[in-house]
């Protein structure tokens, strides 16, 4: 079962965790009565991956998906246990470490991948 996509490409099996967290935005004013008024903007996701120790090859394939400043991702919805599909969002940065550079082999030790809703 696919349950995170990067445009098109499943990444699935690199997949460890998925953590998908809302934050509302709103405005809030105090009117000449005391009351607070609250108007809701709209509501914007973040999306954790956490991803797996790749070997180079993997991680090349993964590197050029994220290259793009903005992509279109596919996750499965917490909400509805339903993939979504086309949701656009930004990397606003990632971070990746070497586990072991040998001749013959190299690996990335696990890191997390932070998209935001646009």
């Amino acid at each position: 079962m696919a349950y995170f996509k990067i445009d098109d490409i499943d990444f699935s099996a690199f997949v460890k965790e998925l953590k998908v967290t809302s934050k509302s935005n709103y405005t809030a004013q105090t009117n000449a009565a005391g009351n607070t008024v609250v108007d809701f903007v709209n509501r914007k996701r973040t999306i954790e991956v956490g991803i797996i120790p790749l070997s180079d090859t993997n991680m090349l394939r993964l590197q050029q998906a994220i290259d793009k400043f903005n992509v279109s991702l596919s996750f499965l919805n917490p909400k509805t246990n339903v993939l979504e599909e086309n949701v656009n969002c930004i990397i606003p940065d990632d971070s990746v470490e070497y586990y072991t550079i040998q001749s013959n082999k190299t690996m990335f030790k696990a890191f997390t991948l932070k998209f935001q809703e646009l």
